[in-house]
């Protein structure tokens, strides 16, 4: 199975219709409570990678650095995030976090990540990835505060839409099955820091396995940590 990227917005909605590392960043303080009413729009989020990075299969480009992390911002250098997770997205939100970006070209701001291979390959790219079923208002998915549940994540590395000169390797590598694709794969752990925080890691080798779409080949430890902090608190 493969997909296509035709526009973000096609490209979203095919994602969405799928569905301890010492390098932890620095997590922020919780936002206050979303009060009962929730917003009309869905929050948008920051993805934040470790800058020491050894070891990890999903690097940042080393840009706008905090001190520990590459933070990808919305709105920031051509950054686009969201997390579907109100009935603004649809009366039965996904809860998918998605973060989408462009190559860099000319003057213009652009941001890319590093995606490693074990044979010591890599491709640089802008991403749109998208990890299902982050945080909705379905008891099913929703992770409490203080545990950790198992989500799945694609790093779309598409040549259209993002601007990119090819699509790597692999295409798209993709951590976790969801019945269609990804079979023989691992999902990765999600730890849900406070009302705003959810910390994204592998599981311990060799359950950290992701498959190269385009060559159709699984992939062994293929290390994941990053971050991500919604624009308000979330139930």
């Amino acid at each position: 199975m493969r997909y296509s990227v035709l526009a973000p917005v096609a490209l979203c909605s095919a994602f969405m219709a799928c569905s301890d590392s010492p390098n932890v960043p620095r997590i922020p303080a919780a936002a206050p409570l979303m009060s009962r009413s929730a917003p009309a729009k869905d929050p948008s989020a920051t993805w934040s990678i470790p800058l020491a990075d050894a070891g990890l299969a999903l690097k940042s480009d080393g840009k706008f650095g905090d001190g520990l992390s590459s933070v990808y911002a919305n709105g920031v250098c051509g950054v686009g995030t969201n997390i579907f997770a109100t009935t603004a997205s649809g009366p039965n939100p996904t809860g998918d976090a998605t973060l989408q970006m462009s190559y860099p070209k000319g003057h213009g701001c652009g941001r890319t990540v590093i995606m490693s291979y074990p044979d010591g390959g890599a491709d640089t790219l802008a991403t749109f990835s998208n990890l299902n079923k982050l945080e909705s208002n379905d008891p099913a998915t929703a992770i409490p505060i203080g545990q950790t549940s198992l989500r799945r994540l694609i790093v779309g590395l598409s040549d259209r839409i993002l601007g990119n000169p090819t699509a790597g390797r692999c295409g798209a590598v993709i951590f976790g099955d969801n019945g269609h694709l990804g079979e023989g794969t691992d999902m990765l752990l999600v730890t849900r820091v406070n009302a705003t925080t959810w910390h994204v890691q592998s599981q311990a080798g060799p359950s950290n396995r992701a498959l190269c779409e385009n060559l159709a080949t699984i992939y062994s430890n293929m290390t994941i940590d990053l971050t991500i902090v919604s624009s308000y608190a979330l139930p």
